[in-house]
């Protein structure tokens, strides 16, 4: 390809035609030709506009398409309408073949590109299924997406429940459910199978069954389900798979099953290497031998923003932790001004309330609240689910010029961007999931406008070093095993691992207590009483938590003690008989976290506690009171504050983990007045979501039921709701089983005349309501 001829020009009208040919005969699959007529936009936008009707009916994208203007796009228009009167909708080619597939068959595997347009086929599916749907998502960063445009598209019709997690609840008026589910959450399915009529099963992004551990998991809950509802239709999804067929053979799902390869593209693509700055046009299709690099000779990244695009930079997520982003990217973030549209500024206020930071410079100052008043987020997989829900909601509605990215962007998360800036080229897993993590990210670039006739196309800039691998990738292909890991030897496995595995392959999980059986049978032989005693007489009073202070104001021989219960309690469940000092001290960490959460604090009230804790505002307050008294002057009082460090909170990780450390958040002596808020928000997130909710939970939770049924004592199943649930009120476990969070139930409490498994019953008061609050709750209503 010589890029230099598109750019000057040289007989493009031909390339356009030859290029329309192509797409007539052999449809929308060649990238090459789609990155050719990028160019050709980009540099000839005037001769370009005299076919851009007729591209976007060749390109099946009907509903950007007006009146046919030639014979081969009525040809095109016609079919177009027949698709609506078949299917009962404005599909392009893939959406209808797929709809087709699904609608005759009961297995259907598709794999198709990012831009194919899944998410209309998936909106028309989930309003048209009549029975109830179960959506299995990858991460639970893609459920708080589907969940926010679920029920966005769903808005006026209250009668459908829409959850995050498997209750039968709001029986009354439900009429159909539809919940978004990890596969880790779909045990829960099994104990309410019965009480659901389930007619349709979305397993999205389902390549997950290549990853071991999780890989296991699925493909145990599809068998399960399959076995258990076999009626009910089963469809995989996947980004550029070249055999999706794969996930219907390792299950045995052969008969009345179809599977699709769709390689269509409908966005264009521009391939930029870049070096000190400077940009330079290059092909992925060519050959290294062949391959020419074309000087940009501008900006293009400031132009794009200038002319209000939008910039998605792939990242390390240790660049956004010490601040590099920032001053590797100082140009073009000083291109963004501060924002001053109301509903951007709504949205940043709400995630300032909600993770508590201040207004203003002082010690709970937001580095992120400060990036995004300027239209720039940060998106990664340790920031609260509630905060990443709020950044996509900003992104989606326009607000975002900026997004510095982890890996959470690779996991189907729909946020497009004119320009994709692959900064960390370190994607995790096999060659498999590298090349498929890569390609998702590319098809990031390039936002598919409604605008009719328009073609639209993206920028994807790559570092100069690493143009030959990412190459190799673009050109490399991605196959799924046929065989299930379920089906292979565990005995490779890291101990830790081999509990779960066991239990997935012979489906021996205790529902009720979500343990696998072996580690019920450990908990209930464990000498671990006296441990549990002690705990629930002084975690317990008058059947209420104590509170933090009181936590703290424990003899250190008795805090020490109830660490090490809670240690022995957890260890118990394991095969193991000792955990490592890593371990144990996230452990240790964890415990006044978890004290928090069981009487119930926010979000924002635990980074708050721990907030001044680690920068022990004990003593900065008796700096304060003497400087108040005039007993030492203001430069006195800087000096003290500035020589107090923060104090050590290690890092935290998922439980076990034999190769946990003990490196704390923040370097060691690191003095108060270089403390980073943020960091100690997504910290606080990572204690109470990967370690308390995913690793201490269930079997702290389980040795405390086995307690109770032993021996009797209220205690044990009093502290086991504050440690499910956060409390022990039935008002606010209802509550919380219907999908609220703690933040909306302090206000929504008060409106409750009564409550269960059937129906909300609210008070009058709630006209009384504001449109926000109001919206919250009037599916209930």
């Amino acid at each position: 390809m010589n890029i230099l001829k598109y750019i000057e020009g040289v007989e493009v009208e031909d390339v356009i035609q030859e290029i329309l040919d192509n797409i007539h005969i052999y449809g929308p699959v060649n990238t090459h030709d789609f990155e050719r007529l990028s160019f050709i936009k980009k540099y000839h936008p005037q001769v370009f506009s005299l076919y851009e009707g007729k591209l976007m009916h060749l390109i099946g994208l009907f509903y950007k398409t007006t009146t046919p203007q030639s014979l081969i796009e009525e040809v095109y228009s016609i079919y177009a309408d027949a698709i609506e009167e078949d299917t009962g909708h404005r599909f392009t080619p893939i959406q209808a073949s797929a709809f087709r597939k699904i609608s005759d068959k009961r297995y259907f595997s598709f794999s198709a590109p990012t831009s194919s347009g899944k998410s209309y086929l998936f909106r028309e599916l989930i309003l048209n299924t009549e029975e109830d749907i179960i959506i299995v998502v990858p991460s639970r960063a893609l459920i708080s997406e589907y969940i926010f445009r679920v029920k966005d598209m769903l808005k006026d019709d209250t009668s459908v429940l829409v959850l995050q997690f498997i209750e039968n609840v709001n029986i009354y008026n439900t009429t159909r459910r539809i919940y978004i589910i990890t596969p880790e959450r779909g045990e829960d399915l099994f104990s309410k199978i019965g009480d659901l009529n389930i007619g349709l099963f979305l397993f999205d992004e389902a390549q997950i069954s290549e990853e071991r551990i999780r890989g296991m998991r699925f493909d145990s809950f599809v068998r399960r389900v399959d076995r258990l509802i076999p009626n009910a239709k089963k469809v995989f999804t996947h980004p550029f798979v070249e055999n999706p067929q794969a996930q219907l053979l390792k299950h045995g799902f052969e008969n009345d099953s179809a599977y699709a390869r769709y390689n269509q593209s409908s966005v264009g693509k521009i391939y930029i290497s870049e070096s000190n700055k400077g940009f330079h046009y290059f092909s992925p299709f060519i050959d290294d031998k062949n391959r020419e690099f074309v000087d940009v000779n501008y900006d293009l990244v400031e132009d794009v923003l200038i002319n209000n695009g939008t910039l998605l930079i792939y990242i390390s997520k240790n660049k956004i932790y010490d601040g590099t982003y920032i001053t590797d990217y100082a140009k073009y973030i000083e291109l963004c001004p501060k924002l001053d549209e109301e509903e951007s500024i709504l949205i940043i206020d709400e995630l300032r309330s909600f993770i508590g930071a201040s207004t203003a410079l002082g010690d709970k100052h937001s580095h992120m609240i400060d990036m995004m008043e300027k239209g720039i987020v940060v998106h990664h997989g340790s920031m609260p689910l509630f905060a990443r829900l709020l950044i996509e909601k900003f992104v989606n509605q326009g607000h975002a010029k900026i997004c510095f990215a982890t890996s959470t962007l690779t996991q189907g998360i729909n946020m497009p961007f004119d320009i994709v800036w692959i900064d960390n080229f370190r994607f995790q897993g096999n060659e498999n999931i590298k090349n498929l993590d890569l390609k998702n990210l590319i098809g990031r670039a390039g936002r598919s406008t409604p605008e009719l006739n328009s073609f639209d196309y993206g920028y994807v800039i790559i570092k100069s070093r690493n143009v030959g691998r990412f190459c190799l990738r673009m050109q490399e292909t991605t196959n799924l095993s046929e065989s299930s890991m379920l089906d292979s030897s565990i005995a490779d496995l890291d101990e830790d691992l081999r509990d779960v595995s066991e239990a997935i392959q012979n489906d021996t999980f205790d529902n009720d207590l979500h343990l696998t059986q072996s580690q019920v049978v450990r908990l209930s032989e464990a000498e671990i009483n006296d441990h549990i005693q002690l705990i629930l007489d002084n975690f317990l009073i008058d059947e209420k938590p104590i509170t933090g202070k009181a936590y703290y104001e424990i003899e250190n021989d008795t805090r020490s003690a109830i660490k090490n219960s809670f240690k022995q309690i957890y260890i118990s469940h394991l095969r193991k008989n000792a955990l490592t000092k890593g371990e144990a001290s996230v452990l240790s960490v964890s415990i006044p976290i978890l004290l928090w959460k069981i009487q119930g604090k926010s979000f924002k009230e635990i980074v708050s506690l721990r907030h001044a804790f680690l920068t022990n505002k004990d003593a900065q307050r008796n700096i304060q009171t003497r400087l108040r008294r005039q007993e030492i002057l203001p430069s006195e009082a800087a000096t003290l504050r500035e020589k107090i460090t923060i104090r050590h909170s290690t890092i935290a990780t998922s439980l076990p983990d034999s190769g946990a450390t003990t490196a704390g958040i923040f370097r060691r002596n690191t003095s108060i007045i270089h403390f980073d808020y943020d960091i100690l928000v997504y910290d606080t997130y990572d204690y109470l979501d990967k370690v308390i909710s995913l690793s201490l939970s269930d079997p702290l939770s389980a040795a405390f039921k086995i307690y109770h049924d032993k021996t009797g004592d209220n205690r044990a199943l009093i502290l086991r709701n504050y440690i499910k649930y956060g409390t022990n009120d039935d008002v606010e476990i209802w509550l919380l089983r219907y999908g609220f969070g703690f933040e909306e139930i302090e206000w929504i409490k008060g409106y409750i005349v009564s409550i269960d498994e059937n129906e909300i019953v609210f008070s009058d008061e709630i006209d009384g309501l504001s449109d926000s609050r109001y919206e919250l709750i009037e599916r209930y209503v």
